[in-house]
């Protein structure tokens, strides 16, 4: 089974990690209005601050295997994929 998550910031990523350890084998696919992920912690921390920004040591590992989650950026719901999209 697949299951969307929308946001790939650190709530979302988090929430991925939580899928992902309590159902083995679960595919998810992780989408973002912004082209790359981790959210603000890479578009809004300034890049001398790198213990804010090493954060994302910790929400890469969501990525970790490719086969499982994926992620596709400049994604908009509403413009370019709708709730209706994803069968329940």
């Amino acid at each position: 089974a697949r299951v969307a998550v929308v946001g790939a910031g650190p709530a979302g990523l988090y929430a991925v990690q939580s899928l992902l350890a309590s159902a083995p084998g679960i595919g998810v696919d992780v989408f973002d209005r912004l082209p790359a992920p981790y959210g603000l912690v890479r578009y809004g921390v300034a890049p001398d601050n790198q213990k804010i920004k090493s954060v994302t040591r910790v929400l890469r590992t969501a990525f970790d295997d490719g086969k499982q989650v994926r992620f596709f950026g400049n994604v908009r719901f509403g413009r370019d994929i709708a709730r209706a999209t994803f069968k329940s």
